[in-house]
């Protein structure tokens, strides 16, 4: 379960709590500090609409790329760059001192450590991100939806497993009005926060396929590569 944790929260993977934009250089924001000040669904009579908003908004995006930068609960941040194909297909890459890369491949994300060469791998579907990155993203129907709050500048949907099978929850944090997908917040089963905001976002150009395989590592017993 460790792994799935940290797999996702570097993402974050990618995706928990309602979480307001902010620069690079604004102190974490956790889910707890701003739902205490708003409701959970601000419109609620308009749910199902601004979910289909979001569904299209997501589905439309066949590639994405881009920077990002990760903030830590014990207020370490750290950042890099990250490159998404639909369906299935990932890539953050930490730069140093991180010396850390995950790649999703379609079927399973592998986690590595880029100076020692070492490397974990788990089944895409494991996560919340074999969601996410599907070409017929569906919300209400892939996740349960736990708040969605809409203001003038931004829309924030908290999801979490549908299955509850997963513990945690993710906050997805969408510009108003063009619903460009600016940052999330993930909260793991122990209740630790990371936030991811990205920047420099460049949508639906070809992408080399390289991206997404990981190599120069063999994989040992346990799904550890070596």
């Amino acid at each position: 379960m460790k792994k799935h944790i940290l797999i996702t929260a570097a993402m974050s993977a990618l995706l928990g709590g309602a979480a307001m934009i902010a620069s690079a250089q604004t102190a974490p924001t956790t889910p707890a500090q701003t739902t205490a000040q708003i409701p959970a669904f601000t419109h609620p009579q308009s749910l199902q609409q601004d979910l289909a908003r979001l569904d299209l908004a997501l589905n439309n995006t066949g590639t994405l790329t881009g920077d990002f930068v990760q903030y830590n609960q014990n207020g370490s941040q750290a950042s890099g760059t990250i490159a998404l194909q639909r369906p299935g297909k990932i890539r953050f890459e930490y730069a140093p001192p991180a010396n850390l890369l995950i790649v999703s491949d379609g079927s399973f994300i592998t986690q590595q450590n880029t100076k020692l060469g070492t490397s974990d791998r788990i089944p895409l579907g494991a996560t919340p991100l074999g969601a996410f990155l599907k070409t017929d993203m569906n919300l209400a129907r892939d996740t349960k939806v736990l708040a969605l709050q809409k203001f003038q500048d931004r829309t924030a949907v908290t999801i979490a497993d549908k299955d509850g099978k997963q513990a945690g929850q993710m906050t997805l944090v969408f510009n108003e009005p063009n619903l460009a997908l600016k940052e999330w917040v993930v909260v793991d089963e122990f209740g630790q926060t990371t936030r991811v905001v990205l920047s420099n976002l460049r949508y639906n150009e070809d992408l080399n396929p390289r991206l997404f395989i990981v190599r120069n590592s063999r994989v040992g017993s346990g799904g550890r590569r070596r």
